[in-house]
């Protein structure tokens, strides 16, 4: 059943998958959002990860940007060169037929010393295909047994930008490498959730990457399993966002040659801990 946020402005909230995801119907975000409304969103968003606003294709760049800004500091993309021409903060996420490099499961930018909080992602171009598929890292950190909790509590592990820049054309070098725990605690909810991911994360503190392998694996494919996950089948004016914090997310790249056309505006965080 949906939940109503705000009856004067007939806002409402309703569950789209079991493992997280909701759709928030009652908002045209062509138009001002007072604070009231955003305290009430910001609960929806903390319990269900990703919120979907539908029918937004009307909505310009600085609508985007203004309602993005209600949420946090934006902050800019490492790859300034597929940001839109006019606002910098927009980026483009345009494949013109070519395989993105979204069709890998992550968690955006987590080699960055505080990654994201969050992304704001608006679909201006649809193809048959090109879903998008969630993945919830509490309940991936619920299902672990009691041992090896108890054996990944305190370890830590190194993020890098390796994967990112051979598949985008950058320089590994002049990204930043960051050590986050392996078990993070949302600074908002206070669960914990489990923080690895196979484009950034490498090996564990103080072991070799031969070392790290096999757990790492071992935890990166049990993070992402389908009780986990939701997928979400994109419509034109979609506007999805997502808690960068406590899920993975990952792109099918299933759609050829076709167009796929996307804006994102991403939200500064805060460190791991």
């Amino acid at each position: 059943m949906p939940t109503q946020l705000a009856e004067k402005q007939n806002v409402s909230v309703a569950p789209m998958g079991g493992a997280l995801g909701a759709r928030v119907d009652g908002i045209d975000l062509a138009q001002p959002v007072d604070a009231e409304l955003v305290a009430s969103l910001r609960d929806a968003f903390l319990e269900y990860g990703v919120l979907l606003f539908p029918g937004q294709s009307h909505i310009s760049p600085e609508q985007q940007i203004a309602f993005a800004r209600l949420w946090g500091e934006i902050i800019l993309t490492p790859a300034p060169d597929a940001c839109h021409p006019d606002y910098p903060e927009i980026l483009v996420l345009d494949t013109k037929g070519e395989k993105p490099v979204t069709d890998l499961w992550h968690s955006d930018i987590t080699m960055e010393p505080v990654p994201p909080l969050g992304s704001f992602l608006l679909a201006r171009t649809v193809p048959v295909g090109g879903d998008t598929i969630f993945a919830n890292q509490y309940l991936a950190y619920d299902a672990l047994s009691d041992g090896l909790k108890q054996a990944l509590e305190g370890l830590r592990a190194w993020h890098t930008g390796d994967v990112f820049a051979s598949q985008g054309g950058y320089d590994a070098d002049a990204l930043p490498r960051s050590l986050h725990p392996v078990i993070r605690t949302h600074p908002e909810t206070g669960r914990k959730a489990l923080f690895v991911n196979t484009v950034y994360t490498t090996c564990f503190e103080g072991m070799t990457n031969e070392e790290s392998r096999g757990l790492l694996e071992y935890l990166c494919n049990h993070a992402v399993q389908p009780n986990f996950t939701f997928r979400h089948q994109w419509r034109p004016g979609d506007m999805l966002m997502w808690d960068n914090r406590c899920l993975q997310h990952f792109g099918v790249a299933d759609y050829g040659s076709q167009p796929r056309t996307m804006h994102r505006v991403t939200i500064k965080g805060d460190k791991p801990v």
